[in-house]
């Protein structure tokens, strides 16, 4: 939830002056100072320094309003209503994964090059995501429905519709963050697709068992549980 209120408060050493040294605003610092007390009133205290626009947002997992950004814990709630499990820049950016899984699918483009869906590392899921998109996979080269890829990029959650299919660096996080913690209701069987295909290979990805941890190499026709992420 977010309020945005603007506050206009003059201070004694921001008083412009005129030509002889009298305060031109001070009626402004009256009527300023009063509606800031009534202000303080029904909102949080205000920092001791403010020297620029500030919003008051209602963070989640928390039960006042405050005044500036919110900061994520791993295993806590996301902005859109996911699971926190990476953070960066103190809790104020990070990956959160949808609270449940998308069903089962497969990763699809069978004996199809794809080019730019090859990383593993954290962060990469939406770049591997959008390659696998644009690799235009359909018909004979998809075995199923729909694809992984493009199950993550259309779910939504809470008005948030920016989630991608997770890289295998990813879903290690997820697996040591949230599943080893019991946190998420993860599948304790089977396996979950990631978004990081195996390099010069155009039939196999990667995969990893939540059961365990063990990251593993599946036919790209081969299902898995989905569970759609996005950064924050």
């Amino acid at each position: 939830l977010l309020l945005i209120f603007t506050v206009s408060s003059v201070f004694a050493d921001q008083v412009e002056k005129n030509e002889i040294g009298q305060a031109r605003n001070a009626a402004a610092i009256v009527i300023n100072t009063k509606t800031l007390q009534k202000l303080q009133k029904i909102l949080p205290e205000l920092p001791e320094v403010v020297d620029q626009d500030m919003a008051i947002i209602l963070c989640p997992e928390k039960d006042t309003p405050q005044w500036g950004e919110c900061l994520y814990e791993v295993g806590g709630t996301g902005p859109a209503g996911g699971l926190v499990f990476y953070t960066t820049d103190g809790g104020r950016h990070g990956i959160e994964a949808s609270p449940t899984d998308q069903g089962q699918s497969e990763w699809g483009c069978y004996t199809v090059e794809v080019a730019g869906a090859e990383s593993q590392e954290v962060g990469s899921g939406k770049t591997n995501t959008n390659a696998i998109l644009d690799g235009g996979c359909v018909q004979d080269y998809v075995y199923s429905g729909d694809i992984a890829a493009r199950i993550a990029y259309d779910y939504t959650l809470n008005g948030f519709e920016d989630w991608y299919l997770p890289s295998l660096g990813e879903l290690g996080l997820m697996y040591s963050e949230l599943r080893e913690k019991k946190i998420g209701d993860f599948a304790g069987y089977g396996r979950y697709i990631s978004s990081s295909q195996q390099e010069e290979s155009n039939i196999r990805s990667w995969a990893m068992r939540f059961s365990n941890g063990l990251e593993v190499l599946i036919y790209r026709n081969l299902h898995g549980h989905v569970r759609p992420v996005r950064s924050f």
